[in-house]
């Protein structure tokens, strides 16, 4: 969605944009941008021709076939397709590209730039791609860059004997890029140790979202209301939050305070989801709690505008966390973990408040301490709002792309 939304605006100014989708359809909230491409390195063809040779050399018909919109999403929804060897195993296939045994699906993307007209530049969604970059840089002669967008979670997920292998060749890889961009500074820093490339490689160039919709305010929910909207997973901390809500709940200033959850729910994840319908049913909060998955963009928007605050409480640090300036662009203060990403993101837009996630309180005090200062709240809000519509434009940020990034690239060529 990210992706999209630059893409589109992209083309507003006046570039000729194509999205070509890896692995699996685009799943959007929003109609899609770019011109229409097929999927490359789709899911079942990469899975069959790591497995098995015979599929390297199967005719573009059956390939095709594979990877039919229909087919990869059925896929997609089915757990276990693949088990954590497997799934090392096709990662390192991947990160070699033309010299392993995915070369078929790496030469379909040279091949469909050569007959469909080569661009001026390749910009890759996650330098997990880089492989493939590096494949189509060498054979096109195109300036190729890449975006850092949280790799390192899927890469130390990987089993240790794959996982050692996959962070030396994406460092390799990497190097070969024209440039790589980084969300954050916290990020960059973070990626430059891990990839072991120099962080004066690394170009700052933060995510951003499109305005629509967001433009008009509405009133908030009567009764003060606490919200989530991320992936619904233990990774984004939506348990962290139930806890600290139930826990307010047992004071009486906060007996009517309402929860509101919404978010993509991973086919893996339900059973999780589950568990935190039981613990507010067990307490007796169910008529407290609303839950709502797979909003639309429309509905994302209205969700986001009736809250009274927001707060995702990641485990883990975020390489940037755009759920964040969705919430701030509705005008909604923030409650976030004190690491990663957000304490850049409040230094900028001075939103909200961060936490400690060393002290097992720090989650429900911050969240006791914004709903007791509505004032403050309102405040907080306000500059979110303002801060988004002069720092995470994807309408300003599109033009900075081409004009700090692209253009330089292109011109050297």
């Amino acid at each position: 969605m990210r992706d999209n939304s630059l893409a589109r605006h992209l083309i507003d100014d006046g570039h000729d944009v194509t999205m070509l989708p890896a692995y699996l359809p685009h799943l959007l909230d929003e109609e899609n941008a770019g011109s229409v491409a097929p999927v490359f390195l789709g899911g079942i063809n990469v899975y069959l021709q790591h497995n098995f040779p015979f599929f390297r050399k199967t005719p573009k018909w059956l390939d095709y076939w594979f990877n039919s919109e229909l087919l990869l999403r059925w896929v997609a929804g089915k757990r276990g397709m693949t088990t954590p060897r497997q799934l090392g195993e096709i990662t390192l296939s991947t990160f070699r590209a033309k010299d392993g045994p995915l070369a078929k699906e790496v030469n379909k993307v040279i091949d469909w730039f050569r007959d469909y007209g080569q661009p001026d530049v390749l910009i890759l969604s996650t330098i997990l791609l880089a492989g493939v970059g590096r494949a189509v840089r060498e054979e096109l002669n195109i300036p190729v860059i890449g975006f850092l967008q949280g790799e390192d979670g899927f890469l130390d997920s990987l089993l240790p004997e794959y996982r050692e292998d996959a962070w030396e060749i994406l460092g390799k890889d990497v190097k070969e890029l024209d440039a790589c961009i980084s969300p954050s500074h916290f990020f960059a820093e973070h990626m430059s140790s891990r990839l072991g490339l120099p962080s004066k490689d690394i170009q700052f160039y933060p995510n951003g979202i499109s305005l629509d919709g967001y433009e008009n305010s509405v009133e908030k929910a009567d009764v003060p209301t606490i919200g989530y909207l991320a992936r619904i997973c233990p990774e984004k901390g939506l348990d962290l939050l139930i806890d600290s809500f139930i826990e307010l709940k047992r004071l009486d200033q906060y007996k009517d305070v309402k929860l509101a959850i919404g978010g993509t729910l991973p086919t893996e994840n339900k059973s999780f989801l589950e568990q935190q319908r039981t613990k507010i049913s067990n307490m007796g909060l169910t008529d407290f709690v609303e839950i709502k998955t797979d909003l639309s963009r429309s509905e994302k928007i209205c969700f986001l505008k009736g809250l009274s605050l927001f707060c995702v409480p990641a485990r883990l640090p975020e390489a940037f966390g755009l759920y964040v300036i969705e919430a701030m662009a509705a005008g909604v203060p923030v409650v976030l973990p004190d690491h990663g990403s957000f304490p850049e993101i409040i230094r900028e837009t001075k939103a909200g408040v961060l936490y400690s996630t060393e002290k097992s309180d720090g989650l429900a005090n911050a969240l006791s301490t914004m709903l007791g200062d509505t004032v403050q709240a309102k405040q907080f809000g306000e500059q979110g709002r303002a801060a988004v519509y002069e720092k995470y434009s994807n309408d300003r940020l599109a033009k900075e792309l081409v004009e700090n990034i692209l253009a330089p690239l292109v011109s050297t060529k």
